[in-house]
Parts: structure tokens; sequence; C-alpha cells
């Protein structure tokens, strides 16, 4: 289901009316939820029309409704059994950004215009592909200007399906990232995670396990390529990719030659999502009190979950759906049509991801085991702003683990959130607003270590 949203969004003013015709990329944030948007516009003498995909949710083709443009203000609508999704934005440039709302439910969005031919002209990229027991990587390899061979890094993702550049709210993680190591000298390969992009394979048992498995995948790639140094290859894990690069060094350990973690959980997800709670709540206009409240509903919930209780799962689910709706008014009550529907709609929807063998695993799974077993260099960077890897909660364990390796350094930036954009609050909501790019010094650091392995 899509989670909420019309965005309400001011326009610049200009009467001039821009051509939106093309394929826009880009995410949408809201309620806790971040979901990555292809939208396709053709214009022609009868006016807008358009489809969207949005890969999470294995949905592609979805047609758009009811386009209005006047001046720079671009909307349209996403007709859903669950309640239309309207999105209102203002066009600038290659940029479309603004607001959207789905039964009472508010967040924010930004698309960018692509260029295929510029993406498949970019210098020093091959386009590569993967082929494993139940699935097919497909990716970019990025190569150097220097004579073979190379140092090679293999970037692995976050938490949720990403594309090869990772793409977060306008800002391409790891595509800037390639660059960033591409100027060190570095190869580096980056991959749509399966179900993503060009990627295909089997998702009914995700798990910790498949990430890792498909790392592996990758990492094979690149030691069997002839123009890759084998005793030069690293891996860079990003968020829940830093627990994935980590278990791999540590199953491979005479493959992996360092490991770059940016903002790596270093406990378990029963320990991590209390943590983000604490913080993000209050930023959301929760009370002390509402907080502790649902922390103890949060609590409840993965008790439950790992003793295997789907019972009292759907239970607490629903019983927090109905709270939800408590919050809204008359009429956005009235906009979500049949309410008992609804309520087993949207506690089935919570429930199929809290009873999944991926979040299970989450929540038992603590990446100190792994990250002890790892000898070879590390670098860790943590972010003073982020709401999704708390640095009070990570910072400390991830010493521990990292205690008995003589080679490992840790930088915390102040000012950065959990893309290590500079921000102001952190907030997911913000990271639409912030320049697309890192931080200060970010770059700096990375290059400046690896120069010194």
């Amino acid at each position: 289901m899509l989670c909420a949203l019309l965005l309400l969004a001011c326009g610049g003013g200009s009467d001039e009316v821009p051509d939106v015709s093309g394929v826009w990329e880009g995410e949408l944030a809201g309620a806790g939820v971040e979901l990555r948007l292809r939208a396709s516009f053709t214009v022609d003498d009868d006016g807008i029309t358009g489809t969207l995909d949005i890969p999470q949710q294995q949905a592609r083709g979805l047609p758009l409704a009811d386009f209005r443009q006047a001046g720079d203000s671009l909307s349209f609508v996403l007709p859903l059994d669950q309640g239309r999704a309207e999105f209102r934005g203002v066009v600038s440039g290659d940029t479309l950004r603004g607001l959207f709302q789905q039964n009472g439910f508010s967040g924010s969005f930004i698309l960018e215009r692509t260029s295929m031919e510029e993406e498949a002209a970019s210098p020093g990229g091959e386009e590569v592909v993967i082929t494993g027991d139940d699935c097919v990587l497909a990716g970019t390899l990025t190569l150097p200007s220097a004579d073979p061979p190379h140092p090679c890094l293999v970037l692995l993702s976050g938490s949720g399906l990403q594309d090869r550049d990772e793409y977060v709210m306008g800002f391409p993680v790891f595509g800037e990232l390639a660059r960033i190591l591409d100027a060190s000298g570095y190869a580096v390969l980056r991959c749509d995670d399966r179900g993503t992009g060009g990627s295909s394979g089997d998702m009914g048992s995700f798990s910790d396990s498949m990430l890792v498995y498909d790392a592996g995948l990758m990492l094979d790639h690149v030691l069997n390529d002839p123009r890759i140094d084998p005793g030069r290859v690293g891996l860079l894990g990003h968020s829940e990719g830093s627990t994935t690069a980590f278990a791999l060094a540590a199953e491979r350990a005479g493959d992996v030659a360092f490991v770059i973690s940016i903002a790596g959980p270093a406990v378990p997800g029963y320990e991590l999502l209390p943590s983000q709670l604490r913080v993000l709540l209050p930023m959301q206009g929760y009370t002390q009190e509402e907080t502790e409240e649902k922390l103890q509903a949060q609590y409840i919930v993965m008790d439950a979950v790992l003793a295997g209780d789907t019972a009292l799962v759907d239970s607490v689910l629903r019983a927090q759906t109905e709270e939800q709706l408590q919050r809204l008014s008359e009429e956005e009550l009235a906009s979500l049509g049949d309410l008992d529907m609804y309520i087993e709609q949207a506690t089935g929807a919570s429930a199929a991801s809290a009873k999944s063998l991926w979040f299970r695993r989450f929540l038992a799974v603590d990446p100190v085991q792994y990250i002890r077993e790892v000898d070879v260099p590390v670098l860790c960077l943590y972010a003073e702003l982020d709401v999704h890897v708390i640095p009070e909660t990570n910072l400390g364990p991830m010493e521990e683990a990292l205690a008995d390796n003589p080679d490992h350094s840790i930088v915390v930036f102040e000012d950065a959130n959990h893309l290590f954009q500079e921000a102001l609050t952190g907030e997911v909501m913000e990271y639409a607003v912030l320049e697309s790019a890192f931080i200060e010094g970010f770059a700096d650091t990375i290059s400046a270590w690896l120069e010194s392995l």
C-alpha cells in the first residue's frame, strides 16, 4: 500500500509552462516510510498522461490521472483502491519537488528527470550481469583511468530494495560514492538489489543470509576480473549493508582486504528499533508518555515475533492501527471508505512484514558477532544527527567489538544525517530539501584512509 500523501507545495509563480515529458526518478517519504518512485510523463495535444512504478512494492505501470499544470506547478493523482494519492509539486529545471497526501497521511517527494543516454555513456562504467543459483544481479562496474590491475570496492546497500545508486530522496548515495572512489583510483562495483531495477530473483525467503549470498556473488565477480587486484578488494556497506559487509568479511577472510562501514549498526534490531523510536516520535509531536506507550507496544510486537506468537502480533498491530485512526478528523476518516476493510488491509500489510523471516533475523542477529571476527583494516563512519542508526546506541558496541583489531578508525561527523548530508535535524522529511552532496570532509576522510592502506 502506498502509505499516505499529497504534497501541498506552493508554486514559484512562473507563468512559463515547462515541458515535463520524460522519465523522472526519486523518492517519497512520509509516516516513517521511504519509497522509490519512477514516473513516466508523455505530453501531447491532448495534455499529459503518465504511469508510476514503485519497485519496492513490485508495482509497475500504475496509471496516473487528473494532471493539472499551471506555470511551474504540476499536480496529478494515483487512483488506488485504498484511497487516491494526490501529488502537488513545482518543476524547476529537471527537478520536481513537492508534497503528497493519502488517507490523512502526508509527506514529501522529489523526482529528478533522468537521461538514459547520458547514464549509459558514463565514462569508465560498464554494465555487468551476475548470475547466481536463484537470482540475476545487474550492476555497474566503474574502472579508473590508470592501468590495471586496480584496487576495488564492492558497495552494499542498506535495508529496503535499493537500486545500484542507492538513490534516496533525490540523492544518489552510491553514485556519488562511486565518483569519489574512482577519483581515488579504485574500481567500484554496485548492483541493483534482487527484485529491483535490472536484477531479479526469488524473494520468498528474503533474509540476511540472502543478502550475504548476493554480496558474495558481487565479490566473486570482481575477484575473477583480471583488471582487478584480488589482494586489494574491500567491502563498503551503508546501514544494514554494513552488517552484510562484516558478515561476508568474517566468512571469507582471505578474500576481503578491508571494510568501510557507513552508519553501521552494532546492536541487534531488538535494540536498534526502540532507539529509533525514542528519537523519531518526539520529532513527530508525540509526548513523553505517548512515546513510552509506543515503545511498550513495539517491545510486545518484537517479543511476539521472536516467540512465534503470530496471533499476538496481529492483535497488537490491529490495536495500533485503530489508535492511529483516532487521531484523524471526521473528513479524513470518511476518505478511507469502509473502516473495517481499511483496518484489515492496513493490519495485514504490517503483520506480513513483522512476521517475515528477514524481520525475525533482523531482531535477533547481533552484528557484533561478525565484527569481532574481522581482522582486516576497518573504517567506521557515523553521523551525529542520524535518526536510523543512533550514534549513542551504536558507537560503544562498535568500539568494543573492534577493540582487538589494531587497524581500525571510527569517525563521527557532526551535523550529518543518515546519508551524511549536512543537516539541521536529521529527520527523513528533511532529506529532500538538503543539497544532494556529502558533508564537507566525508569524501576526504574516505580517500585519506584508503591512501593509508
